[in-house]
């Protein structure tokens, strides 16, 4: 339960700095 629980935040987190990556990428294709 632990185990599943720790990759579930994990993989979150992965989503989470790939979209913020993404957007960043964006801001500075704008400028």
């Amino acid at each position: 339960m632990f185990k599943s629980r720790v990759f579930i935040v994990e993989y979150v987190c992965s989503i989470t700095g790939a979209v913020i990556f993404t957007f960043y990428q964006d801001i500075c294709s704008v400028f």
